[in-house]
């Protein structure tokens, strides 16, 4: 049976049943069902990916990681996004001990990426799957939106997470699969509370992605090198999501 959630982004997967049992939902490409409207939309985004600019706060001064961030204010109940004013990104050190504590400066959304119907639609799609109480669901929420590239080379592996094992901060995280190109590695653990592993697996195809509670989970990715030759490239596209009931609307 398929479960429609929104008019333009369609899943045949019950993410939101394997939430609630699992606290974590892997969903293959094909699991996917995208109008032309947004699939034209999801390749004009995923086309901004090479031209991002370099993360400057890796460990050991690594070059492999380009990156954008903003936040968006989020009303379930319209289903209203708006961008909030750009401000630098900063996590505890309980939750990533490489490069917490640190305030961070990443390059911004363009225009053009901050009113992106599918980006809009997918922030909407991937809060209807998640279990939780009707105040938390009439609460307005906070999405942080990173689109993080890694690049890996001949002699330098790409790091997807230097932090290693990590929470992000959010009550759930949504990680899509944007561009995978010649890598080998960058398998995904999830872990739970506890740091015990739970499962591990491999994003395969663009538009693959998993979904988890992040405040009860923690997750890492391993190191990508190239598959062939002298690079590779696998680009993701993140939503954190932060319940902020006292959050002002932008104007």
């Amino acid at each position: 049976m398929t479960l429609l959630h929104t008019l333009q982004i369609e899943t045949s997967r019950d993410i939101y049943g394997e939430l609630l049992a699992d606290t974590y939902s892997q969903i293959h490409a094909d699991e996917f069902h995208l109008s032309p409207e947004m699939r034209h939309w999801w390749d004009a985004l995923v086309a901004e990916y090479p031209h991002m600019p370099a993360d400057e706060f890796l460990p050991g001064n690594g070059r492999y990681r380009y990156r954008r961030f903003d936040r968006f204010y989020f009303n379930p109940n319209s289903g209203e996004l708006r961008i909030m004013p750009h401000v630098d990104y900063f996590q505890d050190t309980d939750i990533n001990q490489v490069t917490g504590g640190i305030v961070r400066k990443f390059a911004p959304l363009t225009d053009t990426l901050a009113r992106n119907p599918f980006l809009h639609e997918l922030i909407r799609f991937d809060f209807a799957q998640f279990p939780m109480s009707a105040e938390l669901r009439a609460g307005t929420w906070q999405v942080d939106v990173h689109m993080i590239r890694v690049v890996a080379r001949a002699g330098e592996q790409g790091h997807p997470t230097p932090e290693g094992i990590h929470r992000d901060g959010g009550e759930y995280v949504t990680v899509h699969l944007a561009e995978l190109d010649n890598v080998a590695g960058g398998e995904v653990s999830i872990y739970d509370d506890n740091r015990a592993h739970l499962a591990s697996f491999t994003l395969q195809n663009v538009m693959d992605a998993y979904l988890f509670r992040d405040e009860v989970l923690w997750h890492g990715v391993a190191p990508l090198r190239p598959w062939i030759g002298n690079e590779g490239v696998r680009s993701i596209l993140t939503f954190d999501y932060h319940y902020r009931p006292a959050l002002q609307r932008p104007e």
